[in-house]
């Protein structure tokens, strides 16, 4: 079943259940596809780009909402996060994201913190699904501060 399958069946699923949360992210969701593709035809792989747009869009509104102290809308985006999340590839954890930077710096030759380009490069093209702010933190402890 693919992906756009999958948030059809959600939407009927939630308008079943009053599910209003649920169901307006689903809405939103498949909006993100009929804008790109009116006739909703895009291959997973192009939705699941689409869906961690707009994931990171979700996030960002969160720390905006956790900073100006708007509880109410916290609670809603953590919903809409969590909705997401869900139509998402599973994130590596941290543990197997430092193996992959440890990999994509022997893979580039990176040598320096300079050179995190070509280790982010590296890592972006084994096409995992990872949290690119960990990458970043693991290279920047793997690599040195000066080339040598």
């Amino acid at each position: 079943m693919t992906l756009i399958e999958q948030i059809n069946d959600g939407i009927k699923e939630a308008i079943r259940s009053r599910s209003s949360l649920r169901l307006d992210t689903l809405r939103m969701l498949k909006s993100k596809i009929l804008a790109v593709d009116a006739r909703a035809t895009l291959p997973d792989t192009e939705v699941v780009k689409l869906f961690k747009t707009y994931y990171g869009n979700l996030q960002e509104a969160l720390d905006i909402a956790l900073t100006a102290n708007r509880p109410e809308i916290v609670e809603r985006l953590k919903g809409e996060i969590l909705v997401v999340q869900e139509f998402l590839p599973k994130t590596l954890s941290s543990e197997e994201t430092k193996k992959v930077v440890v990999e994509a710096i022997a893979e580039s030759g990176a040598k320096a913190k300079k050179e995190f380009g070509l280790v982010m490069k590296a890592v972006m093209k084994r096409g995992l699904s990872v949290d690119t702010k960990l990458v970043k933190e693991w290279a920047n402890q793997l690599l040195a501060d000066e080339p040598q």
